[in-house]
């Protein structure tokens, strides 16, 4: 370190932090990201959903706070497979890559415990549990099904064997022409009879077939054969279309009403069929057919023209159907439901688009047939017979009204619908999200995948869905109402809601480790700000968070920590993603507090801001607006440079800029565009109709572009990528932003027209002579102060090259209210190769960071408007202290432009220094440079002494972004560029790690309780029994109980109880006052006793934190008799010292 001024002519900033015991590194909270989720289960009655991974992690995710992880252990980091709640025992079920199933206790008290391992003898294909019984159907690969008894833990005696193999032998019995075809035994899927315990359809690869657990045998077998000559879903120009084909099963679902079935083919076809007639399908289309076209017909014109024109060019591939999922709504009194939903992963075109389709369908409702020659139920189940009007009315309600396709990053993957309350149907009822699994698009192999939430169904289903409950009210009003005027009023009025409805449907928020995660930035903002952007009123319905409540969590506060929660900073934590979108996550520390001891904790952590949520991709797929060129354009500025990169056709967030006093963020994509947000005050705050034309052509109007509904912030203007990408970017909190780029450019803007100021290009003849006109400003700083030669307050920016020559800019106002930026005419020295945060200017007496604020702006606009006189100029004339740190060391220089303070150099030992920040605690300023030895050397400020050499956590490694209390967040990426974990640190760690703890858990609080099993309904509105399912309902169905007991066998041994264990919590303190309930005399003394406790309670409260209070004064005064005791050590030193060279004559 090398002092160029008198010590006693700058004040120590650093004094309070110069002890060693001041420092404490401490990890406060890591959260791993799961971009390899390999499978998806949600329990509705008990809140919960849970992810498994490809590493052998399950993750289960209810109310705030509520996270748990479990893990297969042996070996660790299996693959898991399969995931399934059994909600009716409360446990989990995995199959791991290894096919063994893991079963957890829910039930047991914290953590859930494995119950046990199952092996079973050939590889598990499937694994279906039903909400209304305790056993599990497990489909292994030979074609058999066993059952398992999750209360007992054991097989149970009850097994079904290939019932495909069993077709095929009966049906080459009986001579059937067509052979049978390899792996048609192959178990598909399992799914239980909706309305029907005891029927169970077995979805092989060649058929489904509907087996009768208690008769032991088939009852229906449903196999798809195209005739020779139908299209099929390989089109007509399929080679093989004049044979018969029969396209493997590979996905099935079942009607709400259980009286149809879908099954979804390998061909990318879906065949529906109706329960009671096996012998041909209701309709075979594909998601693209016409609304009344089958595919399993043949259409002799479409037939002869392919024929004859062979050379046309054949459709792409049709993927195959891989998912089903047939939901129903509680939006009608009939029995037999209402509109449905059919949800289809796959089936649509290779290479034409990506995504989750859903297909609104009419209400199953055929009318009652006329009048037939009685029949005994009976015989109509042997013949399956359906009357050909019945068959036309269930025709009709399988021709969709609407459809709607939910994109994704990459290839899809999995879905899941996540049901309100009511398990049943598959786990497909009343849902009110949809969660899209798919490749992250990040990675060539695929190995990334992406979790998203959107809300079900899509907002342009809900008219239908709305009429199907109100059509026969709508009606009543049409008869009863004689005036024409209010029929009128009500037919606009639901036309206007009709319109209202957003196309698209939601993005919902999901638990921060289930986020993709680019890079960050950590902000601390004022509480003021804090109000306004984390407002209750400001999070609109454009974004919510996925609605699930189950379990509940709580934090043990031993230590007395939580209370000193409160006295931190608020902080958000601004992440971007590989979807172009740009959140706000809360990552103030008061999230943590809970009302009470016991009490559940309100809000997770970190706290998703929905309303904040930034949208880049409306701006992206505008080609007018030109967001989306390359870097390296045919511009005038880019045909200069002879270095020009490649092309980027697929730009990502390079990084992100915010100003928590304006509420304005700059969006830095990697092909150089730059576009501002500004916050607004309602859905329309800041929108223009129209585009204006800008007088700048670097610069794009946007604020005509529309932002999704319930979205704060607005698009304002963008800047187009034609100069090359961003080296540096800096905004201020008083209307004025600056980007420099790596051509050389620098752009000045003035927010206010918006305008473009300053605009510094090759051609300039720069003052940077020594290092060629063209080098890039690496970091950019605005500042209100004064200079050594210019003692009124300014607005500056510093703008630093690599070479460390430095060049102000003064922005001024004209006589015409205009802002104008002028270049100083000398440069400043400042540190070589400057770091990320290696530019702040401190006030010199108190060691505050002056920024670019309103107060500065205001000070600075006084002194130019000569409202005030010389003295009170001189006085408002504050000296300060600019830190400049670089890649080799940092230097002070007063008032920018003055005398050089100190120089300090890094020690080579100490590794390269990768960022550095100025941190402001206890009143005193210090420069802490992270190094890539994961260590932070802390210098004293102005005098850069080095303080203190902390040891940091070796997961503290770049990206990494520190605030200025001394907080940072740090990613550990994936080769991909995703964030693998984040981590949170604090140089400050004294009382602070326990608030920071994971909190104790209960899985099952709140826990609601199974519906009974639905009852089969009737086909059609007569009370004859004229279908199978309506025979089984006038004979009874089976319950849970007897189906346990039938698949158990008489040997079952008596099952435990499921009893639900709970962790100790320790009782709010009003609970405790009311936990009796007062009878007689006790009810009268029960107010007043309560209202005695409460009081008590608040002055237990207030007396801990005057105790509190103390304490820290406390500690402030023995800091402070520690710091006059070195002073007076330093004294005695110094004297002696003095006194030798008086002695030795020097």
């Amino acid at each position: 370190m090398f002092s160029f001024k008198n010590d006693k002519d700058y004040a120590d900033l650093s004094l309070e932090l110069s002890d060693q015991t001041d420092w404490r590194v401490e990890t406060l909270k890591s959260f791993n990201h799961h971009f390899d989720i390999t499978a998806l289960a949600v329990d509705s009655v008990s809140g919960l959903f849970a992810v498994g991974t490809a590493r052998g992690n399950i993750y289960i995710y209810g109310s705030p706070g509520v996270e748990c992880r479990l893990s297969i252990t042996d070996p660790p980091g299996t693959k898991v497979r399969l995931l399934q709640f059994a909600i009716s025992a409360s446990k989990l079920l995995c199959v791991d890559d290894h096919d063994r199933l893991h079963i957890w206790d829910l039930a047991a008290a914290g953590k859930p415990k494995l119950q046990k391992i199952v092996n079973f003898p050939r590889p598990v294909n499937c694994i279906t549990v039903s909400p209304s019984h305790t056993h599990a159907f497990v489909a292994l690969s030979t074609g058999e099904i066993k059952t398992y008894d999750l209360l007992c833990l054991r097989t149970s005696s009850y097994g079904v064997q290939n019932l495909w193999a069993a077709h095929e032998d009966r049906m080459m019995a009986s001579g059937s022409p067509l052979p049978s075809l390899p792996g048609s035994s192959i178990i598909i899927d399992v799914v239980v009879h909706p309305r029907a315990l005891n029927l169970v359809f077995v979805a092989h690869a060649g058929g489904v077939i509907l087996y009768d657990l208690k008769e032991q045998r088939s009852s229906r077998t449903f196999e798809l054969v195209n005739t020779p000559g139908a299209p099929g879903g390989g089109g007509y120009h399929a080679p093989d279309i004049m044979t018969h084909r029969r396209p493997s099963v590979s996905a099935l679902a079942v009607h709400p009403s259980g009286h149809l079935l879908c099954a979804g083919h390998s061909d990318g076809s879906l065949a529906f069929w109706a329960l009671d007639d096996e012998d041909r399908p209701l309709l075979v289309r594909t998601l693209d057919s016409a609304d009344d076209e089958d595919v399993n017909m043949v259409d002799a014109v479409r037939l002869e023209a392919a024929r004859a024109n062979p050379h046309l060019a054949r459709m792409p591939a049709r993927e195959p159907v891989f998912k089903l999922a047939w939901s129903g709504f509680p939006n009608t009194s009939d029995p037999r439901g209402g509109v449905t939903v059919l949800t289809v992963l796959g089936g649509l075109l290779h290479g034409v688009a990506t995504g989750v389709t859903a297909l609104l369908l009419p209400a199953l409702a055929p009318p009652a047939p006329p009048q037939a020659s009685p029949r005994t139920s009976s015989q109509a189940i042997a013949q399956s017979f359906i009357h050909p009007q019945t068959r036309s009315a269930m025709r009709e309600c399988l021709l969709p009204r609407d459809v709607y396709t939910y994109p994704t990053l990459g290839v899809p993957q999995d879905f899941l619908l996540v049901p309100h309350s009511n398990p049943h149907f598959a786990g497909a009822y009343d849902p009110q999200a949809i969660l899209l699994l798919s490749e992250s698009g990040m990675d060539m192999f695929g190995e990334t995948r992406s979790l998203e939430a959107f809300e079900f169904p899509p907002p342009s289903f809900g008219e239908f869905l709305k009429h199907s409950t109100s059509e026969h009210s709508v009606q009543a009003v049409d008869i009863e109402s004689e005036d024409p005027h209010a029929a009128l009023g009500q037919e606009l009025a639901e036309t206007l809601q009709s319109l209202s409805l957003a196309r698209d449907p939601r993005l919902l928020g999901l638990p921060f480790t289930l986020s993709g995660v680019l890079g960050s930035t950590l902000v601390r903002v004022a509480k003021d700000a804090y109000q306004i952007l984390a407002s209750d009123e400001g999070r609109g319905s454009g974004h919510t968070m996925l609605r699930m409540e189950g379990g509940m969590a709580w934090a043990e506060d031993a230590g007395g920590e939580m209370k000193m929660m409160r006295y931190q900073p608020h902080r958000l934590l601004i992440t971007y993603h590989p979807d172009y979108r740009v959140c706000f996550q809360d990552f103030s520390p008061q999230l943590l507090v809970g009302q009470g001891p016991g009490t559940p904790l309100q809000h997770p952590f970190p706290l998703l801001l929905p309303a904040l949520t930034i949208e880049l991709t409306p701006l992206l797929i505008d080609p007018l607006l030109g967001l989306v060129q390359s870097s390296n354009s045919t511009s005038a500025t880019s045909r200069i440079r002879g270095d020009q990169p490649e092309p980027e056709e697929d730009p990502t967030i390079a990084f992100v800029r915010f100003a928590p006093e304006s509420h304005e963020c700059v969006v830095v994509l990697s092909n150089g565009a730059v576009v501002l947000f500004k916050l607004g005050a309602g859905d329309d705050a800041g929108y223009i109709p129209d585009a204006k034309d800008l007088f700048d052509e670097e610069l794009i109007h946007l604020q005509h572009v529309r932002v999704r509904s319930g979205l704060r912030f607005r698009p304002f203007i963008g800047i187009k990528p034609r100069m090359g990408q961003v080296s540096a970017c800096a905004i201020s909190n008083i209307g004025f932003l600056a980007v420099a780029y790596t051509s050389g450019v620098l752009l000045i803007l003035d927010l206010r027209g918006p305008k473009i100021i300053l605009r510094r290009v090759h051609s300039d003849k720069s003052v940077l002579h020594r290092h060629g006109e063209r080098d890039p400003f690496a970091l950019l700083t605005w500042t209100v102060c004064s200079t050594s030669t210019d003692p009124a307050p300014r607005i500056r920016l510093i703008a630093t090259v690599a070479s460390g020559a430095t060049t102000l800019y003064t922005i001024a106002r004209s006589e015409d209210g205009a802002w104008n930026a002028v270049a100083s005419t000398h440069t400043v020295e400042a540190a070589q190769r400057p770091v990320p945060g290696g530019s702040a200017v401190l006030d010199a007496k108190t060691g505050a960071r002056i920024h670019a604020s309103r107060d500065g702006l205001a000070a600075a606009l006084r002194i130019a408007q000569h409202d005030v006189a010389e003295g009170e100029t001189a006085e408002g004339h504050k000296r300060t202290v600019w830190v400049s740190a670089g890649a080799k060391g940092a230097r002070c220089i007063a008032n920018l432009t003055g005398e050089r303070i100190a120089k300090t150099d890094w020690s080579s030992k100490a590794g390269a220094v990768l960022q550095t920040k100025v941190i402001e605690k206890n009143g005193s300023s210090v420069l802490v440079a992270f190094t890539d030895h994961q260590e932070a050397l802390v210098y004293s400020l102005p005098f850069l002494e080095l303080l203190q050499t902390l040891q940091l956590p070796p997961s503290f490694a770049p990206p990494f972004t520190p605030d200025d209390s001394g907080d940072a967040v740090s990613h550990a990426l994936h080769p991909s560029g995703l964030a693998r974990s984040t981590h949170l640190y604090t140089l400050f760690g004294t009382r602070r790690t326990s608030a920071y703890a994971t909190p104790v858990i209960d899985l099952m609080h709140g826990r609601g309780t199974v519906p009974p099993h639905p009852q089969p309904v009737s086909l059609i509105p007569t009370s004859v029994i004229s279908s199978w399912l309506g025979y089984l309902a006038g004979q009874g169905a089976m319950t849970g109980e007897q189906i346990d007991a039938l698949l158990a066998g008489p040997d079952r041994p008596v099952p435990p109880p499921v009893a639900i264990q709970r962790p100790h919590r320790p009782p709010p303190t009003e609970r405790a006052n009311m936990s009796e309930s007062p009878s007689g005399a006790n009810a009268t003394a029960a107010p007043m006793s309560s209202g005695v406790g409460d009081m008590y309670n608040r002055l237990g409260d207030a007396l801990a934190e005057r105790g509190q209070m103390l304490g820290d004064l406390q500690e402030s005064f023995d800091s402070l008799e520690q710091g006059s005791k070195r002073m007076l050590s330093q004294a005695k030193t110094l004297a002696a010292q003095q006194s030798a060279k008086r002695w030795f004559n020097f």
